[in-house]
């Protein structure tokens, strides 16, 4: 500190002894001089303090800086007072000069630092307030308008807690508020009345000396919308629990390694499985069936870090060793910053529908009886072999059925008809390779599909072995059934390039075989084709062939051997379309027993033959008998007795003159059935023949078991080779004798030639029917015959 005293005229007098160091003597300082040391900036106002001061006689006191010699600058407090006289006269000024440079920087500092915290406080978004130690505020920064609408002198002097909620007050924990710090939430009531929620972080202010409280300081924001997003957030996670345990599926999801690392407890819901036994597994660990396509396609996106959705694979069960459950499973892969982190998805139990599918696709696609597949599953397969195959693939289709089955039906009954198709199945498999295929269409028919390497040699050789695998017989129910059958072959490219196409071949090529006599295959022809076309529309035109008259009943008269009379006549059915032309007998007869439709043309037949054959009788005074054929079908049902009865009550001709005409293997289909119903036909009067004898079982056993009246010598006995060794008609000779000896007449059918009548003449036979006497003729031809003179002596 510098002492000084100037006199008058300011012109310094003194200096104490710490000063003298500055100045060489104090008469060398004069106020002006010290005036030259002030800073530039500070001196004018300096100067003119110092100077309005001394004029009027009153003391000062200033601070401002002075330069320093050694070119520093330091902040002086100036402080300077007049010293008078008793008269008051102006000896001069008395002062002191102090160097405050470091005060004025603490307290520079001290300013820049309010100022600073001013800027912050005034321009903070969160809410800033200083409350004294009774909670009146002091100080609200101004964020308080914008978060709650008060302006700074509405909360100045008004107490803080009249704004907080009274709950958020009450729920205070006890104590002393005074040691509290650090951050709560309460309510705040808005200027409009409305209650916000402030996040407040509080600090207690005390006195250093005594620790009483001095006040408060707080730092507030608003935090009702991030409450909101709280409880928004709280309601959506519990939503989200509420549905994972009503949901069916649960979720997971895996580490970058794809081992799962969370399951949902969905899956111990619905598996009763327990994340711990599954936590750090793989997928591949619980894959029931590696090849699944599902799990194929899960892995290939797992590899390619893709999404899948709604896979099903197999998985093994944790719960129930052994068991294989179905999963639908969808996932995608997630991330953080840019790096792969694993997948999340979501899985369900779908082992119910998988196995009620699998069960449907089974109903929809296999026999129910033999399991095999079924139409549909065949045309499925034959159509992917087609679109499949390898350019030099050939195949083969087999279509087969079997020779006797509606026999073994309806004489055993269905269920050892059922055991024969399971029987007949099970040979099928056995004779082909994993990779055909053997299918049952309905009924009794069958369907092999089977690539052959060697085309048609191939084909033959299974051929071969179907056939020889059927032809054994089965015991069924205690019976000895010879399941044989006929198969039909198409051959893939040559006969077909679609699978409607090779189905309809191998089809047309069984009837084929049946008309061979069944137990054999052939293979198709493109021939069999226009036969197929011409039996098709023969069938159909059938149908409508009565209700078009097309049908006419021929007559070939039956003459007496010994007398050349006209004994009757034998009706033959003739059919005449307008497109197709006179079809022959051999052709529509079995499409009529196969359609059905045989009932009601024989019935039509004997209502025709019956009225025509009674008006020549009483046209011409004397009976005529009229034979009339019937087929193995209508042995195996009481019908014919109906039709029989109805058509002889409606002509009103004699039983004795109907004659009903069976063949051999027509009575042996079911012998039993048949002699039941022929001993009901005898009862009503009729005669009984058993036409083209020599032709099927020629068992003089089957002679004697049925009622019969009359033999007809089928023509090929006629027609025997003259070349052999045995003289040719020999054989005829004693079928004539036997037939006598069991007391049956005898017809000789097929009389075509003066030589074959020249040779019964010398046998015992009763009569003759063929051309040489007279062919099948309309009924007008005959009406003709029977009205000529010739007609009672139609042999020379």
């Amino acid at each position: 500190m510098i002492v000084w005293e100037a006199d008058a005229d300011g012109c310094c007098t003194y200096l104490n002894p710490d000063a003298a160091q500055a100045f060489s003597s104090p008469r060398e300082l004069h106020i002006n001089d010290w005036f030259s040391h002030i800073h530039p900036e500070d001196a004018p106002a300096a100067i003119q303090s110092i100077l309005e001061a001394r004029r009027t006689r009153r003391q000062y006191r200033l601070e401002y800086r002075i330069s320093c010699r050694n070119g520093s600058t330091r902040w002086i407090s100036d402080t300077g007072a007049p010293r008078l006289d008793a008269q008051g006269k102006l000896l001069g000024y008395l002062g002191t000069l102090l160097d405050v440079t470091e005060n004025h920087e603490v307290r520079a500092r001290l300013m820049r630092s309010e100022i600073e915290h001013r800027l912050l406080t005034e321009n903070a978004r969160d809410l800033i307030s200083y409350s004294d130690a009774s909670n009146i505020y002091v100080y609200a920064s101004p964020s308080h308008k914008d978060t709650l609408g008060y302006e700074l002198h509405e909360l100045v002097g008004t107490h803080l807690y009249d704004y907080i909620h009274p709950d958020d007050v009450a729920a205070e924990p006890p104590g002393p508020r005074s040691k509290r710090r650090g951050l709560v939430n309460i309510r705040f009531r808005h200027k409009k009345g409305h209650w916000v929620w402030l996040g407040a972080s509080t600090r207690t202010v005390r006195d250093p000396q005594s620790g009483a409280k001095m006040g408060i300081v707080a730092i507030a924001r608003d935090i009702t919308t991030q409450l909101e997003a709280g409880k928004e957030l709280a309601r959506r996670e519990e939503r989200f629990r509420s549905l994972t345990t009503l949901s069916s599926d649960w979720y997971w999801e895996t580490d970058a390694r794809i081992r799962f690392s969370f399951f949902s407890e969905g899956i111990y819901q619905r598996l009763g499985q327990r994340t711990t036994e599954l936590l750090g597994s793989s997928f591949e660990e619980h894959i029931a069936d590696p090849k699944a396509a599902g799990f194929i396609v899960c892995a290939e996106s797992v590899a390619a870090r893709k999404p899948f959705h709604d896979l099903i694979y197999p998985v093994w069960s944790l719960t129930k060793p052994g068991d294989i459950r179905f999963l639908r499973i969808s996932g995608e892969p997630f991330s953080e910053d840019g790096v792969f982190c694993g997948y999340r998805g979501v899985s369900r139990d779908v082992t119910h529908e998988v196995r009620t599918a699998n069960a449907l696709e089974q109903l929809a696609t296999r026999d129910t009886l033999t399991k095999l597949p079924n139409r549909e599953l065949l045309q499925r397969r034959l159509r992917q072999w087609l679109e499949e195959r390898r350019p030099d693939a050939q195949l083969a289709v087999f279509f087969i059925d079997l020779d006797n089955f509606k026999e073994v039906n309806d004489s055993l009954g269905h269920a050892a008809g059922d055991a024969l198709l399971k029987n007949i199945a099970a040979r099928l498999r056995r004779c082909i390779r994993p990779s055909d295929t053997v299918a049952r269409l309905g009924g009794d028919e069958f369907v092999v599909l089977a690539e052959c390497r060697y085309g048609d040699t191939s084909a033959m050789r299974l051929g071969e072995k179907l056939c020889r695998a059927l032809d054994p017989p089965a015991m069924i129910e205690g019976h000895e059934v010879r399941a044989c059958a006929s198969i039909g072959i198409s051959m893939f490219p040559q006969d077909g390039e679609t699978s409607d196409v090779l189905l309809q071949n191998a089809d047309t090529a069984l009837y084929r075989a049946k008309a061979a006599g069944g137990n054999c295959f052939r293979f198709y022809t493109p021939d069999m084709s226009a036969e197929s076309r011409t039996r098709m529309m023969r069938h159909a035109a059938l149908r409508h062939a009565l209700d078009r008259n097309e049908f006419v009943v021929y007559y070939q008269p039956r003459v007496d051997l010994k007398t050349s009379r006209l004994t009757g006549v034998e009706a033959l059915l003739r059919w005449t379309h307008p497109q197709l032309g006179e079809v022959s007998p051999v052709d529509f007869i079995p499409l009529a027993e196969e359609s059905g439709l045989i009932d009601s043309i024989t019935d039509w037949v004997l209502r025709r033959a019956t009225q025509q054959v009674q008006e020549w009788t009483l046209r011409h005074g004397r009976p005529f008998t009229v034979s009339v054929n019937l087929s193995a079908r209508q042995l195996r049902n009481e019908k014919i007795l109906a039709s029989v009865r109805q058509a002889l009550r409606a002509s009103g001709l004699h039983p004795g003159q109907l004659e009903l005409e069976l063949t051999e293997s027509a009575l042996m289909e079911d012998a039993d059935t048949a002699a039941i119903l022929l001993k009901e036909l005898k009862r009503h009067g009729l005669r009984l023949s058993v036409d083209d004898f020599g032709t099927g079982y020629s068992s003089l056993a089957y002679l004697r078991r049925f009622p019969l009246d009359c033999l007809k010598l089928d023509r090929s006995f006629l027609l025997q080779n003259h070349s052999d060794e045995v003289s040719p008609w020999k054989l005829a000779e004693a079928v004539i004798n036997l037939a006598h000896t069991l007391g049956l007449s005898v017809v000789a059918e097929g009389v075509e030639s003066e030589e074959h009548l020249a040779f019964l003449r010398t046998t015992s036979c009763d009569e003759i029917q063929g051309s040489c006497i007279s062919a099948p003729m309309p009924p007008e031809d005959m009406e003709r015959l029977l009205c000529s003179t010739h007609s009672e002596q139609l042999l020379a």
